[in-house]
């Protein structure tokens, strides 16, 4: 489940009680008829798992690897911050960004869709996706999972400028990421980077006119986050449900 929003609003300071109106701080006092409302139910979030280029990003790229791999600085599972920092260390000039709702969000989102008392949420955003261009003329293209601790990299593309060789590419990705587990002749360097059993995976297709250079999760990492917001969302309403007495 991932849900947009354009900004996150901040709201203004409230004033404090000592600089309030007279007739303020004596309202104050009377109990109002009115009651004081529904109570922001509490949730209980569930942990972050640790998992390497989903969740953290490897430490040290290890050829041919795809999970291990670096394009541009970036690494799959960095968190926002780190991604920031990347973006300011190399000094990329945002063209787009847009952020999703944080997790919290999505959870009492699914509370109240189903029924429950989710309360309201949160206005907190995360990154969701992000383009940026480097000083070459090329796009990176970032997209994130929402996590219960952030938004994590899950996705980077290149988009390549053009005038730089076959040949030259070959070298440079090569030397980056080690020989391709596969490799197609043609006016193009067309190769492919995977690991038995992990599902991450790298690819490339450039040449003179540009061309793109990708790093992927495994299929279906995506709904990983969805279900941590069902079964948090699940809790709440089963601990919060009146039984039934047959």
């Amino acid at each position: 489940m991932r849900l947009t929003i354009a900004l996150v609003v901040g709201l203004a300071a409230v004033p404090a009680a000592a600089q309030r109106a007279p007739i303020t701080k004596l309202l104050d006092k009377i109990p109002s008829v009115f009651g004081t409302g529904p109570k922001q139910p509490a949730i209980t979030m569930p942990a972050t798992p640790v998992i390497v280029g989903l969740t953290r990003a490897a430490d040290r790229s290890v050829a041919g690897d795809p999970v291990t791999f670096d394009l541009g600085g970036f690494r799959l599972g960095m968190s926002e911050a780190e991604i920031s920092a990347v973006i300011a260390t190399r000094k990329l000039t945002s063209r787009g960004v847009t952020r999703f709702v944080d997790f919290e969000s999505q959870v009492r989102s699914a509370i109240n869709i189903s029924g429950g008392v989710g309360g309201v949420e949160t206005r907190r955003g995360v990154l969701g996706e992000a383009t940026l261009q480097d000083d070459a003329g090329g796009r990176y293209v970032l997209k994130t999972l929402v996590w219960p601790d952030g938004a994590h990299l899950s996705s980077i593309v290149y988009l390549a400028p053009q005038g730089t060789t076959v040949a030259e590419w070959r070298r440079m990705l090569v030397e980056k990421w080690g020989t391709a587990r596969e490799e197609q002749p043609g006016d193009t360097f067309a190769a492919r980077w995977s690991k038995n059993g992990s599902g991450f995976r790298a690819s490339a297709n450039v040449g003179p006119r540009g061309g793109t250079v990708e790093i992927a999760p495994p299929e279906g990492s995506a709904q990983q986050p969805g279900r941590l917001v069902e079964q948090a969302a699940d809790a709440l309403i089963a601990a919060r449900a009146k039984k039934p007495v047959l």
